[in-house]
């Protein structure tokens, strides 16, 4: 008995203790693992607590985020959702941009660098597909392969190649400009020379892959290139004259001719007006980790004179309601889990959400979720 009666006490003090936590923290029924407001200590601490506070404020704003507003900036393969954040997550926010800010800054004063990339990771990817998304030019590019004999190369030469292949479309398709300049010789007379700066017309997005092969030619992971190229230029030129044209450039560059290789070093391929299937393959390739991922490699991705892809600059922007956002998150998981093929997941607290759509599946969507009929240009 008198073992019941301790339990019997212990199970009486619980609603004290609970009653207690919640006149500290100033509200009725407020659990103390749940605050309405960020966690205390939050503008003085210089790293993120780790504790049930963090969490349990991080569920309140996700409850808060589903009545905000947004907008939607449209691309000519992409539609991108931004939310407005509330004062609370603008205030935590901050905070966190602080923290890190401080961290990047500790990490210079100690001579704290970046590590080797090994492989392709899955941020990386998404960097990708932001960029190749957010390019504003609606003119179609170009799709150029770039391949090599099959052991042929290795991974550092190839990406001095591709160096040495833009310099030389940046002499042959862009504005050359001149400037004179005083230097001294070696026997010290001061004379006058000629110096040349070439102003590109084109760009390009580049994607690094290797090809293993087989049967007895394979000679291990031989590396390739694929490059959407925007470039007015090419567009008036004849596609087996522009073929020739850069598979001779390639030659050169990789030293390695023949008529095999100027039929098979360089393929063209121009594109439609929709450049939604372009940037899925270059984006696709990623799924083929086993067999195409360059490990090792550096770099896997990157971008030849960005200025001139209009990046981050929309056709247009849509103002969204909540009721209106609302609708285009409950589409957009379910297309990205389809995608993915993963489960659905709630997309209603996110800051962004990107989707890769053909023009005509855009424009149905616009539709459905009622946004007005002419986008509000910036």
């Amino acid at each position: 008995m008198k073992h019941k009666d301790k339990q019997f006490n212990a199970r009486d003090q619980v609603p004290d203790q609970r009653r207690q936590s919640n006149e500290s923290h100033g509200g009725i029924g407020v659990s103390a693992s749940a605050p309405l407001s960020p966690p205390r200590g939050v503008g003085d601490r210089t790293d993120l607590p780790l504790s049930n506070r963090v969490i349990s404020a991080r569920a309140i704003r996700k409850i808060g985020a589903k009545d905000t507003e947004g907008k939607i900036q449209l691309y000519p393969s992409m539609l991108v959702r931004k939310r407005d954040y509330t004062r609370m997550e603008d205030d935590y926010y901050r905070w966190i941009n602080d923290i890190s800010k401080q961290a990047r800054e500790k990490c210079k004063e100690e001579g704290i660098t970046r590590g080797k990339i090994d492989h392709f990771s899955n941020e990386a990817r998404f960097r990708m597909l932001k960029k190749l998304g957010t390019i504003g030019r609606a003119d179609p590019p170009f799709m150029v392969t770039l391949t090599y004999r099959s052991g042929s190369t290795t991974f550092e030469q190839a990406k001095k190649d591709l160096k040495k292949l833009r310099m030389r479309l940046d002499r042959e398709y862009g504005i050359r400009h001149e400037t004179t300049e005083e230097w001294t010789n070696k026997a010290g007379f001061t004379k006058l020379r000629k110096r040349y700066k070439y102003e590109p017309k084109w760009a390009g997005v580049w994607r690094f892959e290797v090809t293993t092969g087989r049967g007895k030619r394979a000679r291990g992971a031989t590396p390739h290139f694929h490059i959407l190229v925007w470039c007015d230029q090419w567009h008036q030129m004849d596609l087996q004259e522009l073929d020739r044209t850069i598979s001779s450039a390639w030659c050169e560059v990789t030293k390695d001719g023949g008529e095999d290789r100027m039929k098979y070093g360089c393929d063209i391929k121009p594109s439609s007006g929709d450049q939604t299937k372009l940037k899925n393959y270059m984006l696709g390739h990623h799924g083929k980790k086993t067999d195409q991922e360059a490990t090792e490699a550096g770099r896997h991705w990157g971008i030849h004179n960005e200025h001139l892809l209009q990046i981050g600059e929309p056709i247009g922007e849509y103002h969204m309601t909540s009721d209106q956002r609302k609708k285009f998150d409950r589409i957009s998981k379910k297309l990205i889990a389809k995608r993915r093929g993963l489960d659905e997941r709630d997309l209603s607290d996110l800051k962004e959400t990107h989707l890769v759509l053909a023009p005509y599946e855009t424009l149905k969507i616009l539709e459905f979720i009622g946004v007005k009929e002419g986008p509000t240009n910036r």
